[in-house]
């Protein structure tokens, strides 16, 4: 999954650009632009900050997102009445809903730190990082933006599991040719919900950065509403989908390897 992470490197840079450029006062670098700054500046390696966080969060939200989706998933077709009366997209939505919110609780502080280490914190070390988290915040520091990270993570498999189950019987192409443009489509689509994780990055910047006076006045105590409001009124409602080019290659990949993929092995 080391496609992911740099997706992630880059989605979390591009975010962390428009904050940084709406500090200054200046106009924000592109997607492209953040993406040859990073590889011109730090190397190609900088794609890759923040992995061993990555990697924790890769094996232990992957386990919690296939055990649990798939588990309510079976619960829910298991059930005449449910399989009568809803439609597999319908299945797919509840289950990939319930899924996504079970993540959270590992997501929360493996994305935190890999925003931190994109941003520079502790010097792009993660240990330094979490020690430095960990030193002023304590457990609390890392679910910084568990809300939104909760409402992306829920949204985001519902939408990747319901979309693609939407669109597949759609797909003249048949095969798995045809189960793997059905996942990269359900996941471009479903990177509708990006206004949450540009929120995320927004609220989590808070834990690692900023100075002592900034955390005393309370600016860190937005919620995740209050938080998007304030962006819609800086950078209008473009602002909201801030990175949402990176974060489409990253969900086409990832709707393919947990959503596709598990289908095709099912049926196999």
């Amino acid at each position: 999954m080391k496609n992911v992470e740099a997706c992630e490197v880059w989605k979390s840079s591009v975010v962390l650009e428009s904050i940084s450029a709406d500090n200054q006062d200046r106009k924000p670098a592109s997607s492209v632009q953040v993406l040859q700054r990073i590889i011109k500046e730090k190397g190609p390696r900088a794609m890759w900050s923040g992995c061993s966080a990555r990697m924790v969060e890769g094996c232990l939200s992957g386990a919690v997102l296939l055990s649990s989706k798939e588990a309510f998933r079976k619960v829910l077709t298991s059930s005449p009445v449910i399989r009568e009366r809803f439609a597999p997209a319908t299945i797919g939505f509840v289950a990939g809903a319930c899924g996504g919110a079970c993540q959270a609780v590992v997501m929360t502080p493996c994305s935190l730190l890999v925003t931190a280490t994109a941003a520079g914190a502790g010097g792009g070390n993660v240990m330094r990082a979490a020690s430095d988290i960990w030193g002023r915040k304590g457990i609390p520091g890392f679910y910084r933006g568990s809300k939104a990270v909760a409402a992306r993570q829920a949204t985001n498999w519902a939408s990747r599991q319901g979309f693609t189950e939407l669109i597949r019987p759609r797909i003249k192409l048949g095969g798995i040719p045809g189960e793997i443009v059905a996942g990269c489509l359900g996941g471009a689509v479903s990177c509708w919900n990006t206004p949450f994780e540009v929120a995320r990055i927004h609220l989590q910047t808070h834990s690692f950065s900023g100075s002592s006076d900034d955390r005393a006045s309370g600016e860190e105590h937005h919620t995740m509403l209050e938080t998007m409001d304030e962006i819609v009124k800086k950078c209008g409602v473009g602002g909201l989908f801030t990175g949402v080019g990176p974060r489409i290659i990253q969900s086409c990949y990832q709707t393919v390897f947990l959503v596709t993929i598990p289908r095709i092995l099912e049926s196999s």
